[in-house]
């Protein structure tokens, strides 16, 4: 038997373009900030110290012995990172044990393995406008980063006595204090960052699901 055809009843359609891409976006959104966060917070933490020193030019050590050297503070920050100047610390700090317990398994380090670590966790930057200079330290222990960059600031005060520099050329404006949160990761600017991407990414997902539901449709 023939089912009754009604004139006004309208044939069935599949979701709207909007419809459809509208859970699509929700659902890749919420997957990105939940991926941007975990990381974020599965990521080793990290924290900055910074020692000032103010510094004075030798000028017993320049060209002529009068005139000032426009490569002197690149050629001090040479020196902090030197073997002269980071040895000292690593043998004061023991880092060599101390750094193998904690990343080798307690197998001691060579002092040039150490150095190697060392510089790359060490920072130098002038002060703008001064005569400054910041010995900044980054460790995922707060302590530790203090004691490396008050001890790299004493190293170097110790070579510029040994190398006759004037009296109080070289002297500790601030000691490095522990720092109190992480510089790294960054919390808030990479769930930020995640937000950004899973809006980015949601609307691409959406207006590929919206064009090929108003293909079939």
């Amino acid at each position: 038997m023939t089912p009754p055809v009604f004139p006004n009843q309208a044939p069935s359609r599949g979701k709207t373009p909007t419809a459809a891409a509208i859970p699509i976006f929700i659902t890749v959104f919420l997957i990105t900030v939940i991926i941007a966060t975990a990381i974020t917070f599965i990521l080793p933490e990290s924290y900055a110290s910074t020692c000032r020193i103010k510094v004075e030019q030798n000028l017993n050590q320049s060209t002529n012995g009068t005139a000032y050297d426009p490569y002197f503070i690149q050629t001090e920050f040479e020196v902090m990172q030197s073997q002269v100047v980071l040895e000292p610390v690593i043998t004061k700090l023991n880092l060599n044990v101390e750094w193998g317990k904690k990343y080798f398994n307690g197998e001691t380090l060579k002092t040039t393995e150490a150095m190697e670590i060392l510089k790359g966790r060490l920072s130098l930057a002038p002060v703008r406008g001064t005569k400054l200079i910041a010995i900044t330290v980054y460790s995922d222990d707060r302590n530790e980063a203090a004691r490396i960059a008050n001890a790299v600031a004493e190293a170097y005060q110790q070579y510029a006595v040994g190398k006759n520099y004037p009296a109080g050329a070289v002297q500790i404006v601030d000691r490095a204090e522990p720092g109190k949160f992480p510089v790294k990761p960054n919390k808030p600017l990479n769930i930020v960052l995640g937000a950004v991407g899973g809006i980015v990414l949601g609307g691409l997902a959406a207006m590929i699901v919206g064009l090929f539901a108003s293909r079939k449709n």
